[in-house]
Formats: structure tokens, C-alpha cells, sequence
């Protein structure tokens, strides 16, 4: 029988199968042994076949035992904490609006390193996704664009759709709304504007979630939780209120799980993250998925071009005529920094 892992516990695991709805499975002790890479040998969103037992736990709950994981169409994972560097997993020769890319492994040039790093096993958030929504908010917390392009780019790695939602634009004004949203736009991304007070926005977010499987990501408090309640209310996520003090939101989703909607979509809601390493990105392939960077770097002198001190850098000529944002670029930089642990 085939299914898709919905939640994971701490000795079980969820997983949704058509016809028969919720089943809770143990797992063969050889998928233990494949997770050596990775904190768990499953994630939410994965494939696999199981053997049912067609009786009830104590909760009514039918009960199996997960056999296999078929392979991966993709995956969003975290880096271990501390880590840096993280070696690429594509390196692509072309790449289309929302991060579409495809070709070669950086890990196969010069200064690529095994996946499996020596700070710790990775930690997949969730396989399998159509696409991802970038949650964001311009105040309350602040927007955050490092953050942003973080999960842009890891999207682009893994070749998945992107959609931009900055939420709680009631609380900003046009002005601030069209700087924090032209640069995304230009790039080729799909952006809606929400709000969860005023109702904007939330039919096209609906509409867009309408099929297919959604990971929702973002920094804790832009307001994940409300956007879904407010998609599908029947599913009466907890949400709270951005603290005063420090201008974070608290984490309301603890864990990560695979929801159904009205529509027929299904939602990954994942705690709210302040800090993203990225796993799997070289700086080489940061260099080459960056958001908005587009053909430019071909223009570069330098096949390799990291676009910080090289010479005939298209990208930095490009930020010198003012063809590229200045404050986008000193945002690469940081991020390169963070990639290279400098």
C-alpha cells in the first residue's frame, strides 16, 4: 500500500493513505540504517509503501509498518547548526523565474565537499513539495531579506516553485510595500500582498494552494499560522502576537505536519525559523542561483566568479551602473560570508 508521511513522533510516524485516511506506522529496522546523513530516516512529505494491520490502536487509529521510502523528487533540509559552507548539490547552467534549475554538481569542482558533514547530520524539513511560500512581513517582525533569498535560493537548488507572500501589509505603507516587492518581482518571482485583517490577498493565496503539496516558510511571527487559518479555517492553528521588546515573533508550530485543505491542496506548516543554514549550496552555486542575479554572471570574466574581488565581475560593473541593486548585492555578500564561515 503506498502513503505519504504526514507527521513523525518520537518512536512512530503518520502517514496518510487513500481510502483508509490515518494510520500510524512503525518503520523496518533498515531504514534506520539508510539515515546516516540525516536526523530521521523520514521526512514529511515522503512516498512510501507500508504494510497495513487493518485493526485499531487504543485511539482507533489503524496501525502498520512503513516497508520502504521511494526516492525523492526533491527535499528542503537544514544544514547542523554551526555549520558552514555546505557543499552544492546542482550546479546549474540556466535557471527560470521562481529558481527552476538543472545541470552538474558543484561538489564535482574544485572546493566541493561530501554532503555529509563532519559538524553533524543534516535535518530535512520535507520532501516531495510543489511549492514553496516564502512567508514574510514588512513590520512586525521586520522584513528580513537574507533570510528571504536563504530560502530562495535553497528552492532554486532543488528546482521548486516559489511563491513570495508578504504578509501584513495593512500595518505598511505603498511605498515600503513596492521597495520590499519590486526587486522580487524583476527577478522573476510571484509575489501576493496579504493581509489577514483586511481579508487582501487571501483568495489568490487560496486559489494558489488549491492543489499540489505547499511548504510554508518563514521567520517566527510574519504569521504563518494566521494566513492558514484564515485559508482554511477548520484547521484552527495556534497563533500569538509578535513581542514588543524584541520585535520576534514565539513559535507557535512546534513541529513540522503535512495538513489537508479545503480545496484538495495539503500544507506543510513548519515552525517559524530565525536563523537558516543553507544545506547543499556552495558558495559557487550561491554565485550562480542568487535571487535576481539572472544572466549577468555569464557576462563575468571568470566561469568560477564569486562576484566579491574577482576581475571583469558583470555583477559588481553591473551594481557600479546601477543595473543592479546596491543594498541587493551587499546582501549576497553577507551571505557568501556566512557560506564561506568568514
Amino acid at each position: 500500500m503506498k502513503a505519504v508521511v504526514t507527521s513523525l513522533g518520537s518512536r512512530s510516524v503518520l502517514v496518510h493513505a487513500d481510502g483508509l485516511g490515518e494510520i500510524r506506522c512503525s518503520l523496518r529496522g533498515h531504514l534506520w540504517e539508510k539515515s546516516e546523513e540525516e536526523t530521521r530516516p523520514l521526512a514529511v512529505g515522503d512516498r512510501v509503501s507500508l504494510n497495513p494491520d487493518l485493526t485499531h490502536g487504543e485511539d482507533q487509529c489503524l496501525e502498520g509498518v512503513i516497508e520502504d521510502v521511494a526516492p525523492r523528487r526533491n527535499r528542503i533540509a537544514r544544514a547542523p547548526a554551526g555549520s558552514r559552507g555546505a557543499p552544492g548539490k546542482r550546479d546549474p547552467t540556466k535557471r527560470g523565474p521562481g529558481g527552476g534549475s538543472a545541470g552538474r554538481r558543484p561538489d564535482q569542482e574544485s572546493g566541493g565537499r561530501s554532503r555529509h558533514t563532519a559538524a553533524g547530520k543534516v535535518q530535512v524539513i520535507a520532501a516531495n513539495i510543489d511549492q514553496i511560500l516564502v512567508v514574510a512581513a514588512l513590520h512586525s517582525p521586520p522584513f528580513r531579506p537574507g533570510l528571504v533569498d536563504r530560502f530562495l535560493v535553497a528552492a532554486a537548488a532543488e528546482e521548486i516553485d516559489v511563491l513570495l507572500v508578504l504578509n501584513k501589509v495593512d500595518l505598511a505603507n505603498h511605498d515600503d510595500e513596492r521597495s520590499v516587492v519590486e526587486p522580487f518581482q524583476q527577478a522573476g518571482y510571484s509575489v501576493i500582498q496579504t493581509s489577514t485583517v483586511t481579508g487582501e490577498g487571501i483568495e489568490e493565496l487560496a486559489a494558489a494552494m488549491a492543489s499540489g503539496i505547499h511548504l510554508l516558510v518563514g521567520h517566527s511571527g510574519t504569521g504563518k499560522s494566521s494566513l492558514l487559518n484564515a485559508v482554511a479555517p477548520t484547521l484552527s492553528l495556534t497563533t500569538s502576537e509578535v513581542t514588543a521588546h524584541h520585535g520576534r515573533g514565539r513559535h507557535t508550530t512546534t513541529h513540522v505536519s503535512l495538513l489537508p485543505l479545503p480545496a484538495g491542496g495539503w500544507v506543510i506548516d513548519s515552525p517559524g525559523i530565525r536563523e537558516w543554514v543553507l544545506e547543499g549550496v556552495s558558495p559557487a552555486l550561491l554565485a550562480r542561483l542568487y535571487p535576481g542575479f539572472g544572466e549577468i554572471p555569464h557576462e563575468c570574466h571568470y566561469g568560477d566568479c564569486l562576484h566579491r574581488d574577482e576581475p571583469q565581475c558583470a555583477l559588481r560593473q553591473a551594481v557600479e551602473e546601477g543595473l543592479y541593486p546596491e543594498d541587493r548585492y551587499a546582501c549576497y555578500l553577507r551571505v557568501l560570508a556566512d557560506l564561506q564561515g568568514s
